[in-house]
């Protein structure tokens, strides 16, 4: 990662997926805000929608705080934007 982000993928190592998805998301965002490319913006929507439906499963399921869950949802749509 190349920012510093507000939800850091370590935190939630111990929850399925989160960690991964989220640096995922990271890398991708890093990547389109260097280049601007359509190629790494579609990437980015790709990783945002994955991430999207990790969230929503962890909240779900009851391995993620549903408050928790929507101030990451917020933080990322911000981020998209």
């Amino acid at each position: 990662m190349l920012s510093n982000y507000k939800y850091n993928p370590e935190d939630f190592k111990n929850i399925m997926n989160m960690s991964d998805d989220l640096s995922c998301f990271y890398n991708a965002h890093d990547a389109y805000r260097k280049t601007n490319q359509k190629s790494d913006l579609f990437e980015l929507e790709r990783r945002w929608e994955n991430l999207f439906f990790t969230l929503k499963h962890r909240e779900v399921e009851g391995n993620l705080n549903p408050i928790i869950a929507q101030d990451i949802r917020t933080y990322l749509e911000d981020l998209m934007q």
